[in-house]
């Protein structure tokens, strides 16, 4: 069923004018004798017929060489022009091509197919911030902006941004104007993806399901069936998870990733199949596959902590870190490490770490609070830990009680106590990351690592080295020095982690350039699709 389409939107004039058009060549050819002229004319035709008919033979070099003599007699020949940034572009020559539909803007300023094309190959070039300039214009100068493949190209922009909204907004616009598109599949796979992230699961199984058969290239259904097991474990569905990462080691017994994710789905106590020493045997698998993987190195870590095997879980820890210094998870749970074998000078240094590199996770705060609690009775120190590992994930009912706790054991009035506190006080156990892939950088598959990548900014970093080695791994407790009052403390940081979630960019997203066409989009409703899912 064909989608009624509205009107069209113009969008909002750029902030930033066009080239300004060249207009002395239209002198000197009319300075020209009309003969001269004439006969100029006609080979520029000759050369671009004879170009033509050599991109249908596939002979691209003589297509090249034909514009160019055509450009000898026409140095303004837009036709010209265009031949070859189209040739250009298509070999990959993006920096070529651009040159080339520079020139065509600079002849004819409100050419807004060239100004698409031209946002493309700043696009592949990973010039982010001139491609938006470039579609900008292109929705300024565009008669009808409803052109599937300049959304797509904005719909790649703004994932690339890390601008998920956006992206959806500008890849279901795709599918409205055109349900045919070419490079739906891609879009139906970047859709799956972006939904995942918005937690909105079973859109997100749908449009793998869709495409599971006949995923784009390079992406097999090896690939598919990762991402549909990945969604699974997102909703808890441990054994769909599970089966879903078989089937992908039938086709691929070495796969790196999926010995990983199996691997912590084993780990997990939670799902009807867990078990330490499969954990481990998965996890040992794919660090044969993939010894570099600092991700594999970490979760081999926390199944030795969990088996209270410190030496191997330190020695793993410490391999993680030597690969991914700046993963703030790493360092939270080498503080638990060192917390647990009472080394609570280390577990300082490295929840500190943890802080500095991120400072927007809960658990690294109360693990903070948890330490200054135990350690040295630094309790307004604790208070304000886990005030702030509560403001980061208030609906933690064990971080709120333990904060609740802690105000009325020591006469600090409570705000919204709700009298289900418990009675006595209990010495407290820090908490590792639950989710060990929200804050990595190197954790997740590499497409949906390009929407999450990125360290988090700080303004003082942390030392990059390992670790320091603890003292003794058999329990020994290291006490502070005599007379020492309190731990210093690491500083507080913001409570908005609106900052924290940037892109591959240096710059922050930058706004939307012009909706899609008006009512191209529904909030509700992001996609309408004609189909039939796979099951």
């Amino acid at each position: 069923m064909s989608v009624p389409m509205p009107p069209s939107t113009t969008a909002p004039p750029p902030s930033q004018a066009p080239p300004t058009p060249v207009h002395h060549h239209h002198q000197q050819q009319q300075q020209q004798p009309p003969i001269v002229q004439k006969l100029a004319a006609v080979n520029e035709q000759a050369w671009l017929t004879l170009g033509n008919l050599a991109e249908l033979m596939s002979d691209w070099e003589r297509a090249m060489a034909s514009y160019e003599y055509a450009l000898r007699h026409n140095p303004y020949s837009i036709n010209a022009l265009s031949h070859i940034a189209s040739l250009c572009r298509g070999r990959e020559q993006f920096a070529k091509a651009v040159d080339y539909f520079k020139r065509i803007l600079a002849i004819q300023e409100n050419n807004g197919e060239t100004w698409s094309a031209l946002g493309h190959c700043y696009l592949m070039m990973d010039n982010l911030q001139e491609a938006y300039h470039a579609y900008q214009q292109a929705l300024y100068h565009l008669p009808n902006p409803k052109d599937p493949k300049l959304w797509y190209g904005i719909g790649i922009l703004y994932d690339r941004y890390g601008s998920i909204e956006h992206a959806e907004e500008a890849f279901s616009a795709v599918m409205k104007m055109d349900p045919g598109f070419e490079k739906a599949n891609e879009i139906y796979f970047r859709l799956g993806i972006i939904y995942k992230q918005q937690q909105k699961y079973d859109l997100s199984l749908q449009c793998f399901r869709y495409i599971l058969h006949n995923p784009p290239q390079p992406l097999t259904e090896v690939d598919i069936w990762f991402q549909t097991g990945h969604v699974y474990e997102q909703q808890k569905e441990y054994d769909l998870a599970k089966e879903a990462y078989e089937r992908v080691l039938t086709e691929n017994p070495d796969h790196a990733k999926v010995l990983q994710q199996l691997g912590w789905l084993y780990h997990q106590q939670n799902t009807s199949f867990s078990n330490q020493n499969q954990a481990v045997n998965y996890l040992t698998r794919s660090l044969k596959a993939d010894g570099n993987d600092a991700q594999s190195w970490y979760l081999l870590g926390r199944c030795y902590m969990a088996e209270q095997n410190y030496n191997k879980a330190y020695e793993a820890y410490q391999q993680a870190v030597y690969r991914d210094a700046r993963n703030p998870t790493f360092w939270c749970s080498i503080g638990v490490l060192y917390y647990q074998i009472n080394q609570y000078r280390d577990a300082l240094d490295a929840y500190s770490r943890a802080i500095r590199l991120n400072p927007y996770i809960s658990e690294v705060w109360y693990d903070l609070g948890t330490l200054y609690e135990s350690c040295n009775n630094q309790i307004q120190d604790a208070l304000d830990a886990y005030q702030r590992a509560s403001e980061l994930d208030p609906n933690n009912p064990h971080i709120r009680q333990r904060l609740e706790l802690l105000r009325k054991t020591h006469g600090i009035p409570s705000s919204g106590a709700n009298g289900n506190t418990p009675a006595v006080a209990t010495t407290p156990v820090p908490q590792d990351v639950n989710n060990p892939y929200q804050y990595s950088q190197n954790g997740m598959p590499a497409h949906a690592a390009a929407n999450n990548a990125g360290p988090y900014p700080s303004e003082t970093l942390p030392p990059s080295g390992p670790p320091p080695p603890p003292h003794s791994l058999m329990g020994s407790v290291q006490q502070q020095p005599a007379g020492t009052n309190a731990m210093a403390r690491p500083p507080l940081a913001p409570t908005s982690s609106a900052n924290h979630h940037r892109s591959n960019g240096s710059a922050p997203a930058p706004p939307p350039m012009g909706h899609p066409p008006h009512g191209m989009v529904s909030k509700k409703e992001p996609l309408s699709w004609n189909v039939v899912f796979l099951t």
